[in-house]
């Protein structure tokens, strides 16, 4: 039978030394009893750092919203793309099969020999029959080309005066550079992230002519002031159009981070730069502020301000990614489900639209009410999530990350599953994040922007171009026209 220290005190009254050393095993017990609730505690508080620091250090593209350029050389351990099956172009694809040119450039005429390869006899009396032909393409070392203007004078006979004839408004020095550098340092600088040091290299190995930077810088200046009315227009056209994607990206200016904000459909791109990410920059940008559409986006809190009047569609990759996170780091089952329901059902709604049909209202419902259902089993299980410490007196009550996307899915279910009702509205927001995607070559090759200037010229002309490509305009000779003040987009676009 087991004694209680109080017992066993009463059976040690006569001997007061045993008293006493019992009397010090039950405070060490305590001290140490309280010892390893301490510990325990820490332990717990341990284990949830290191849970997640362990998140973070998994975080990669497929996962969380991080980039793929943030991936490095490692693999992703998840796809969410599907193959397409054996290699080589989609099928419907047009191709780029070179063809003989109807009118080449030069005609080279191979002479054939004095006798027939065949019988050794002569061939002066042969008869021409015709020519087999065959065409090479190349490339050939470019050549500086110079004009030389001469205005013409002519002294009156009457006022004895010299008229002189004018000038291009361009040509406004005696030696200077034309317009086809001016476009060429755009092209290089924005759409293909050279920075300005190696096309001054590029120029002279090609022509032989150094510039100096600062006459690239010129040329750049140019031709923002240039694209001025261009890019109004482009802002206009997607103002107008019933859905467009928004996402911002942080970039580096004057060593501090500020972002790149893209406003974009699949014909037009607009790129402005700000030092903020939310309301300021959406209402000094201006489309956002009073657009009645639809827009695409990430679900980032600065879009669900009051005072927009635009109806939200959230990107359901994005989802995806979290769900598989919750997946690798939580193994809770309702994350599970969910991804295999939005997978599913935008399967389904790319069936239904290759056929031209709206998703059947049954259909719909049935999505619907398993949303629902994957919501309310999975509740129970995302409040048993660790969470990670609150740092701070300040601010509401940490969650984990299973409980922040869970009630994500519970409170914008409309904006979420928008794609199953409106066929404009497409599953993802992967346009916006193509538009955005060759500014991180940007920020790899060159690392930050030396001055605001230079960062509104590049997404200024990189927005243009990336408009010029979707359209499928040459872009080196709509740059030409812009310079020229002749450019004008198609009519009906």
């Amino acid at each position: 039978m087991e004694l209680t220290p109080q017992q066993v005190l009463d059976i040690c009254k006569g001997d007061e030394e045993i008293a006493a050393k019992f009397n010090a095993l039950l405070a060490l017990n305590l001290k140490l009893t309280e010892t390893v609730a301490a510990q325990a505690r820490r332990i717990e508080t341990l284990e949830k750092r290191i849970h997640e620091l362990e998140r973070q250090l998994g975080q990669n593209s497929n996962n969380s919203s991080k980039p793929p350029s943030s991936d490095g050389l490692r693999k992703p351990p998840v796809n969410l793309r599907k193959s397409g099956g054996k290699k080589g172009a989609p099928k419907g694809h047009p191709g780029h099969t070179l063809h003989q040119a109807v009118h080449p450039d030069h005609i080279v005429t191979l002479p054939v020999g004095k006798a027939c390869e065949h019988c050794c006899s002569s061939l002066q009396d042969a008869t021409f029959v015709g020519y087999e032909k065959r065409q090479v393409f190349d490339l050939p070392v470019p050549k500086l080309e110079i004009t030389e203007l001469r205005a013409e004078q002519w002294r009156c006979s009457c006022c004895n005066r010299v008229t002189q004839a004018s000038f291009p408004a361009d040509v406004t020095a005696p030696v200077q550079y034309g317009k086809g550098f001016s476009a060429w340092t755009v092209y290089l600088n924005a759409r293909h992230m050279i920075p300005l040091e190696r096309i001054r290299e590029l120029f002279a190995d090609l022509t032989n002519q150094y510039l100096s930077e600062g006459t690239l810088l010129s040329f750049m200046r140019r031709m923002h002031s240039k694209l001025s009315t261009v890019e109004s227009f482009i802002r206009k056209r997607i103002a107008e159009s019933p859905v467009l994607h928004a996402d911002e990206t942080g970039c580096r200016v004057e060593g501090k981070t500020n972002w790149l904000h893209t406003h974009s459909t699949p014909e037009w791109t607009l790129l402005n730069v700000h030092e903020k990410r939310g309301f300021k920059a959406f209402s000094e940008v201006g489309i956002l502020l009073h657009y009645p559409g639809i827009v695409v986006h990430d679900c980032h809190s600065s879009y669900f301000k009051e005072i927009y009047r635009f109806i939200h569609a959230l990107c359901g990759v994005h989802l995806m990614r979290e769900c598989i996170g919750i997946i690798q780091n939580d193994h809770q089952r309702w994350a599970a489900h969910m991804l295999r329901l939005l997978l599913a059902s935008w399967n389904l709604v790319k069936e239904a639209r290759a056929q031209d049909r709206p998703l059947e209202p049954d259909t719909i419902r049935r999505i619907e009410r398993l949303y629902d259902t994957i919501l309310q089993r999975g509740e129970s299980e995302w409040h048993q999530g660790k969470v990670r410490p609150k740092t701070g007196t300040r601010g509401r009550k940490c969650k984990s990350p299973a409980a922040n996307l869970g009630e994500r899915f519970q409170m914008h279910k409309e904006s979420i599953l928008r794609f199953l009702y409106d066929a404009r509205v497409p599953f993802d927001n992967n346009q916006a994040e193509r538009d955005l995607r060759m500014t991180k070559v940007k920020q790899k090759v060159s690392g930050s922007f030396r001055t605001w200037e230079g960062a509104h010229q590049f997404a200024r002309a990189h927005g243009f171009i990336s408009t010029l490509r979707k359209q499928g305009l040459p872009v080196l000779p709509s740059l030409f026209a812009i310079l020229q003040g002749n450019f004008a987009f198609p009519q009906g676009t």
